[in-house]
């Protein structure tokens, strides 16, 4: 009698589980995904190209059927972008030592491709030399450190559009960590590469630009305080346009850490000032045996740099 017990509340959680995913309608644009990714850097391109060569049309027909059927009312741009969103997400483990998860939409995704056991791990031996490890975190506590990063590091890199905006639940909501910004400022690149990025020789270029970058918007937010020199910052126009207000985003992380959401709403372009957040896993290759936190710290035990603690 208690197992039957046991195995109706079990029942009762997954299927709510099931409903809360399927109730969510992110209503994306019926738009066309950009090519490679949408990368901003040059540099950044032979990543994209290997990432596309890592994954097999056959695989990606086998996830978007199977998904297409899970979800009947979705449309073909429905899973478009969120494959999109997951493949960029791909690329930035390539780099970082780990990267949480902010999205159920992208992450279901994922799910999927999980489910196709022998294909995803011919993926990721092909794209990573290694395996690309996935562990949910049930905590649905926003985690703004890890976040704050990920938004840095994602502008930095992709442009984002309207339906990037939707499926990751807005960007620049929250500052940097004080202890990021100050490694970043003192570090060496050396010692910035073992800090927060992926231990190999692979990508190296854009791991060295994405260091110089944030050192140089560090130095011009110095500067700007130095010279006592107003604020040249002013509203986007264009959602595309985000990653251009990176060292506001930076400046803003390092003064005014307790207005950082009131200034950068006041940046960003008036049509994503509204957008809903989401919760998090965490995936990657210092996180193999983690577990989440209930207090909304680390999502993994053992992240590097792009976790907090």
């Amino acid at each position: 009698m208690v197992g039957l017990i046991i195995f109706l509340i079990i029942i009762f959680f997954i299927f709510l589980l099931i409903k809360k995913r399927k109730k969510k309608n992110l209503n994306l644009r019926a738009e066309a995904v950009p090519s490679y990714l949408g990368i901003l850097i040059e540099e950044g391109k032979p990543i994209v190209k290997h990432l596309h060569s890592s994954l097999h049309r056959s695989y990606k027909k086998n996830v978007k059927e199977r998904m297409l059927q899970n979800h009947p009312n979705w449309k073909d741009h429905d899973f478009e972008w969120r494959y999109l969103e997951l493949k960029k997400y791909f690329v930035l483990n390539s780099l970082i030592k780990s990267v949480p998860m902010f999205s159920e939409a992208v992450d279901e995704v994922w799910h999927e491709m999980l489910m196709f056991t022998k294909d995803y791990e011919k993926f990721s031996q092909n794209f990573y030399k290694d395996f690309l490890h996935h562990t949910p975190n049930l905590n649905v506590t926003p985690i703004p450190g890890e976040r704050a990063y990920f938004d840095w590091v994602y502008l930095s890199l992709f442009q984002p559009k309207k339906n990037s905006q939707i499926l990751w639940g807005g960007f620049l909501k929250y500052p940097i960590k004080q202890d990021i910004l100050q490694n970043f400022k003192n570090q060496t690149e050396d010692e910035l590469l073992k800090m927060y990025f992926r231990d190999s020789d692979d990508w190296i270029d854009v791991k060295k630009y994405l260091i110089q970058k944030m050192k140089t918007e560090i130095n011009q937010s110095e500067n700007m305080i130095y010279n006592k020199r107003q604020f040249p910052f002013t509203r986007l126009t264009s959602e595309s346009d985000l990653h251009l207000l990176l060292p506001a985003a930076v400046f803003f992380s390092m003064y005014e850490t307790n207005q950082f959401e009131q200034h950068m709403s006041e940046l960003i372009p008036q049509q994503l000032t509204k957008s809903a957040g989401g919760s998090s896993s965490c995936s990657g290759f210092g996180c193999i045996g983690s577990d989440s936190n209930s207090d909304g710290g680390s999502s993994c035990s053992s992240c590097g740099g792009g976790c907090s603690s």
